[in-house]
């Protein structure tokens, strides 16, 4: 299965502090970006070693990355085109917002693609697997994103910050990317938030497709799969990165 890759990672990563937005922060001598993309860059040369007994069964689950879209801030575009990726690589200047960064990077790709696959540059820890699943529920029902099950009780509460109920932990999950859908889908959703004028206010690809009442899938990813958002999060992908 072919698929086109979009990474949002243009955040100024005001919550780290420092001068340096968290995407290009290091981790084990390596930023956090060039990291990410590196996993998608290594999807496909799936038959490699293969038998002609098992290269049917491979076939299923083969995943080939064809391009990816990657925005960032304007100043680093010659930062990304540094990296050394065999996959061919869109490089463009992010937008406001995370969605008006995906929204521009949807230009940018094939309109022949069979499936996109969203995901965000600051989830360094995203594992092969989890990427092959969504993009084969996103095939199979046309829109799925990755997630975890909650495992606090939440609660819900007013302005007043009276508990106004208590979902039932088993309903709630946390999502997580890579989102994956077909082209036409995903297209379709963030050209539909664009002209509603709301697509600055979108925290997640799924929920645009909601809005158009598109059944969105959930595939249950592992807990390990982390934004790096705060300095407890770069020190959580620390110990994951020792532990690997």
């Amino acid at each position: 299965m072919k698929i086109s890759v979009i990474i949002p990672a243009s955040g100024a990563g005001t919550r780290l502090g420092g001068s340096i937005p968290k995407q290009f922060l290091h981790l084990n001598g390596e930023p956090i970006l060039r990291r990410t993309l590196g996993i998608f860059d290594m999807l496909g040369n799936c038959y490699e070693g293969s038998t002609d007994r098992n290269i049917n069964e491979q076939s299923a689950s083969c995943l080939e990355c064809v391009e990816i879209a990657v925005a960032v801030p304007e100043e680093y575009l010659a930062t990304v085109a540094e990296y050394d990726l065999a996959t061919p690589l869109h490089i463009i200047p992010g937008g406001k917002t995370r969605a008006e960064s995906v929204y521009s990077a949807l230009q940018a790709i094939s309109p022949y693609t069979e499936i996109v696959l969203i995901h965000d540059g600051i989830r360094p820890f995203v594992t092969p697997e989890t990427i092959r699943a969504v993009a084969q529920a996103a095939a199979t029902y046309g829109a799925a994103i990755a997630a975890t099950p909650v495992i606090d009780t939440i609660k819900q509460a007013d302005a007043q910050g009276k508990i106004t109920s208590t979902p039932a932990r088993s309903t709630l999950w946390q999502a997580q990317t890579p989102q994956g859908f077909t082209y036409e889908i995903v297209t379709r959703a963030y050209a539909a938030a664009y002209a509603d004028g709301i697509l600055s206010t979108a925290t997640d690809d799924a929920s645009l497709a909601e809005r158009l009442n598109i059944p969105v899938h959930i595939v249950p990813s592992p807990p390990t799969n982390i934004k790096i958002t705060t300095q407890t999060d770069l020190s959580l992908a620390e110990i994951l990165m020792n532990k690997q």
